[in-house]
């Protein structure tokens, strides 16, 4: 994030994240305002390991 603001970058708005630990943490430092989301697709992905194999298509159907 020190880089980007080093080249110029003054503000990021929204940052849609993968959930990489620490990186939200990273932009706030350097962005306090950005609005930091994850990734609704890795959301889905981690959510499924929660749901036994027989229950995966109901939950990500509609």
């Amino acid at each position: 994030m020190n880089d980007l603001k080093a080249q110029g970058v003054n503000d990021i708005l929204i940052a849609t994240v993968d959930g990489l630990k620490g990186f939200p943490e990273a932009i706030g430092a350097v962005f306090p305002q950005t609005i930091v989301q994850t990734c609704i697709v890795h959301l889905i992905r981690h959510s499924m390991g929660f749901a036994s194999w027989k229950e995966r298509k109901p939950v990500t159907w509609r």
